[in-house]
């Protein structure tokens, strides 16, 4: 049947996004990957119905919320959302997938004979377009294999080769499944022992109790449909105002999520709300933000005055790629939102002071945190991460179980305390060890009050190195791999 033909592919990528949060079946991404790699080294015509019918069950399904993050916060038509998901989906496509079927014709002219360099070249290849997402349109580091590692024994490794390294022994894993699938059980039976010992929960962290600061994360869980109405701007603040009082009296610190309030930090407005905030707390606050004519999301403290801007912005949600060439020669990317500034990518730290004792944050907003490059690099000299978001644009997608697994893996990658504001959930307090000590839930109204270890933690071998030796180790592999494939005799067919 012609349906089968194009479900079953689809359903092979729609697994594979089960694997994450919230469902959390984690051998279904080997399985996913595994298909996607037999069928690419299949004939060309079927390779490529297969990986597009592939795509649009994972990437359609796991980066769906793309559709309500340019309809509603972007505040843009309908089939222009769905045009550019389409888009997105069809670019991670053609970039992350389609080198080995261009690549493949030389390489593997004979798949029946598959060997060590074979599945070296798969996995390499396959782990060095994930690298590519991370800088494909400003960057679309999303639904990362290696994050299932997450509360099992093998997210030890994120210290050491930061998620990179277990996406790569997915790919690996993956690469020798696909290519013995249906022709060799007793290797497919040894991999897939090997994926369930790697997966083997982890036993419960204790948690640092040490150097202990209150924290007081404030979560309105705003309105978004109506966020930007005149109107609407005394609830905000009200609602706010009202939170504030729910903060525990020991707090020494107050964390605000990401740009709640719809003027910018210099306005008169913002002014009015500060002075009408308790002021006998640390304050850190998401604000909208000019320097000049260029509007920047940016986190402020408001007892030093200190500003970071966000550095990375969501492709068709924040900002338009290819901008200057298509702003006014089409209407459609005229949009209100797609005029904001990117932050420089050497901006320091902030500062906080508690009883004499000066600390040193790590500042983040929102879709940074997937960038586990720009987290190292901030995150050097720091006591702790601060991670404000709104993750209200995700809609009821599993977007927000998503972006709090990557946080996690931020936390454990640079064994840093990891503090989590949002507007709507999950706002959350994660160790160092990438445990949750706190949660808010989505869609609560409310005030967290937690605590956070400041105790200094020794750097990692990732958080000293970076991402550079699986990335680096997988190019010279790939090279390698494919000349020795090249150079290999294959058994003759006669």
């Amino acid at each position: 049947m012609k349906i089968k033909r194009y479900l079953v592919p689809f359903i092979f990528g729609l697994i594979g996004i089960l694997s994450f949060a919230p469902f959390s079946i984690k051998p279904l991404i080997f399985l996913s990957y595994a298909y996607l790699i037999n069928g690419l080294l299949k004939n060309n015509k079927e390779s490529i119905i297969k990986l597009i019918c592939w795509s649009f069950g994972h990437w359609g399904f796991g980066m769906s919320w793309l559709i309500v993050s340019v309809y509603y916060y972007g505040n843009t038509h309908i089939l222009l959302a769905l045009v550019i998901f389409i888009l997105l989906i069809a670019i991670l496509t053609l970039v992350f997938s389609a080198p080995l079927l261009l690549l493949k014709i030389k390489l593997f002219n004979n798949i029946k004979y598959a060997n060590f360099y074979t599945i070296l070249y798969v996995g390499s290849m396959f782990i060095l377009n994930e690298w590519s997402m991370y800088f494909l349109l400003n960057g679309v580091p999303w639904l990362i294999p290696g994050v299932i590692f997450l509360d099992t024994i093998s997210q030890s490794l994120f210290r050491i080769l930061g998620v990179a390294g277990g996406s790569y022994i997915i790919y690996l894993l993956a690469a020798i499944l696909g290519l013995s699938w249906k022709k060799n059980k007793i290797i497919s039976v040894v991999v897939l022992a090997v994926i369930l010992i790697l997966l083997i929960p982890r036993s419960e962290e204790e948690i640092d109790k040490n150097n202990l600061l209150n924290i007081s994360i404030v979560q309105p869980s705003t309105n978004p449909f109506l966020k930007y109405e005149n109107n609407y701007k005394d609830k905000i603040e009200e609602n706010l105002l009202r939170l504030s009082k729910e903060i525990n009296t020991e707090t020494d610190l107050v964390i605000f999520p990401e740009a709640e309030l719809p003027y910018a930090y210099e306005s008169i407005e913002f002014s009015l709300f500060k002075e009408r905030l308790i002021n006998s707390k640390t304050i850190i606050t998401g604000s909208w933000h000019f320097e000049g004519s260029n509007l920047f999301n940016s986190m402020v403290n408001l007892d030093t005055g200190q500003i970071y801007n966000k550095q990375h912005l969501v492709p068709f949600g924040e900002y338009i790629p290819f901008i200057p060439s298509l702003r006014g020669l089409i209407s459609f990317f005229d949009m209100p939102m797609s005029n904001v500034s990117h932050g420089a990518n050497n901006q320091g730290t902030m500062n906080f002071t508690n009883n004499d004792q000066a600390f040193t944050i790590s500042p983040l907003i929102c879709y940074d945190i997937a960038f586990g490059n720009t987290v190292r690099k901030s995150n050097k000299s720091s006591n702790f991460i601060i991670n404000i978001s709104n993750d209200t644009w995700f809609g009821n997608s599993i977007g927000p179980y998503h972006h709090l697994d990557i946080a996690r893996v931020r936390a454990i990658e640079n064994n840093k305390w990891l503090i989590r504001a949002t507007n709507d959930g999950f706002s959350a307090v994660i160790s160092n060890k990438g445990v949750i000590v706190d949660k808010m839930e989505k869609g609560i109204s409310g005030v967290m009050n937690s605590r956070i270890s400041t105790r200094y933690t020794a750097p990692t071998a990732y958080s000293s190195g970076g991402y550079f030796i699986p990335y680096v180790l997988a190019l010279i592999l790939t090279f390698l791999s494919a000349i020795i494939n090249l150079c290999i005799k294959r058994p003759s067919s006669h």
